[in-house]
């Protein structure tokens, strides 16, 4: 249950949350194998599917906030392996109860031209960044109630160089048949050419749009706190709330093209399994 219930929070990466990434709510693809028979009542194959709403900045640094919609389907083997909308194809490997890891090809998030970073300006002139095919690895630490986890990516295209890490931890405050809590932390690190590319400004790009010159270099992205709230429904059926606090950090935050350093997301969702 766990698997699905964090998948399905990493559609906020490529929706509400755009260039969002690694949020305190990336936290996902771990203890599949060994919560497995609880979750799928001991079948093959376990499918879940999500249809909810979730407000927050256009895109990381803006002032603008919106409402998007998140629907989400993820597909899941006993093997291990996956396929979903959060984080594209991949397989899941439980080392024992403890360590869990997962490779994954997945999409980069992107960032339109016309996206608003205040409510009088856009990144026009900057060109758009594309979606492209990204890989990742993920390694999950499970101690009782406490999950600790490092996620690496990697762009796989000129179009999405750099790469990212991420090191997060989440702990279950409280659960029961009823509800259950859980808080959960992230701190983001990213490559010369991934800071460059979303938050560097090139002096063609200042020349066309009118942003000072900027050279983002290689350190700390961002990093973030959250809270999930789990409210089943029924066996198949639970309501997913989030709220998460995120803080831009060195290079990215000085950015010209940031606007606001700080800024928060929330989300409710409908996830049914079977």
């Amino acid at each position: 249950m766990r698997y699905f219930i964090a998948l399905s929070l990493l559609i906020l990466h490529h929706t509400a949350l755009a260039e969002t990434s690694n949020s305190s709510t990336e936290q996902g693809l771990s203890r599949l194998q060994s919560l497995w028979e609880e979750a799928s009542d001991s079948q093959n194959w376990q499918v879940a599917a999500g249809l909810g709403l979730g407000y927050a900045p256009e895109i990381m640094g803006s002032e603008v906030y919106k409402a998007s919609p998140l629907p989400s389907v993820e597909i899941a083997h006993r093997s291990g392996f996956f396929l979903g909308t959060s984080k594209g194809l991949g397989w899941s490997y439980v080392v024992n109860p403890d360590w869990q890891a997962a490779v994954f090809i997945g999409l980069s998030p992107e960032r339109k031209e016309k996206t608003k970073l205040t409510n009088h300006r856009t990144f026009k002139g900057m060109g758009d960044i594309k979606a492209a095919a990204q890989a990742g690895i993920l390694l999950n630490y499970s101690m009782a109630d406490l999950n600790l986890s490092m996620l690496a990516s990697t762009g796989l295209e000129s179009k999405n160089r750099g790469q990212q890490i991420t090191l997060g931890a989440d702990y279950t405050v409280y659960s029961s048949e009823q509800f259950a809590l859980i808080i959960n932390g992230a701190l983001t690190a990213s490559s010369a050419d991934y800071q460059q590319r979303w938050y560097g400004v090139s002096t063609a790009q200042a020349k066309n749009s009118g942003f000072k010159a900027y050279q983002a270099g290689s350190g700390l992205t961002q990093g973030s706190m959250g809270l999930i709230g789990i409210v089943p429904l029924s066996k198949t059926l639970r309501l997913i709330n989030a709220v998460s606090y995120n803080q831009l950090l060195d290079n990215a935050a000085d950015s010209p093209l940031v606007k606001a350093k700080g800024s928060y997301a929330i989300m409710s969702s409908l996830q049914y399994t079977w």
